[in-house]
């Protein structure tokens, strides 16, 4: 992904100043133009705040069918700096729909599910179950390991979905 400062302050006016019809046009447009540093987050914290439905929906199709390799350390801060658990489990859902591999952001995963909601803990399980061949041994142990020690402060459908996460990562 390129840096671009002035693209990134482009699409910050835009989403601060524009109007539904703007916003949603600049958003269609970031799909045909190089991924760019910064644009992504930036539209996981608009899609936080905004309550406009048709935006929305724009930013999770944008995410949902987003194949840049170099852009899933973007996401995984995005999802940490978001706060709505809706917001974090729409980012997590484009994890897995994207089909790529976040393999090497289990641990990150692992925390997003242990202090999410039960949907932001469903949706880290789902991008477990396709990328779970390719966590290492290492990762797996210290997970489950983490996981046994949380899983008791937790309601009774995320116990049982943390229990089936320790089946699923001792293979």
């Amino acid at each position: 992904m390129e840096r671009s400062e002035k693209k990134l302050a482009e699409l910050e006016k835009v989403l601060n100043g524009g109007k539904s019809g703007e916003i949603n046009e600049r958003i269609r447009l970031l799909r045909t133009e190089r991924p760019f540093t910064g644009a992504l987050k930036m539209l996981a914290l608009y899609y936080d705040r905004t309550e406009d439905e048709g935006i929305r929906l724009t930013i999770s199709g944008l995410f949902n069918d987003l194949k840049e390799q170099g852009a899933k350390a973007e996401i995984i801060d995005a999802i940490n700096a978001v706060i709505n658990q809706g917001t974090k489990a729409m980012l997590l859902s484009s994890c897995w729909q994207s089909g790529m591999d976040y393999s090497e952001h289990a641990h990150s995963m692992a925390g997003f599910f242990m202090t999410g909601d039960y949907m932001t803990s469903l949706e880290c399980f789902t991008v477990f179950e396709t990328c779970i061949s390719s966590v290492s041994e290492t990762d797996r142990t210290s997970i489950i390991a983490r996981l046994r020690q949380e899983i008791g402060s937790w309601d009774t459908p995320r116990q049982k979905l943390g229990e089936e996460l320790i089946s699923l990562l001792e293979g």
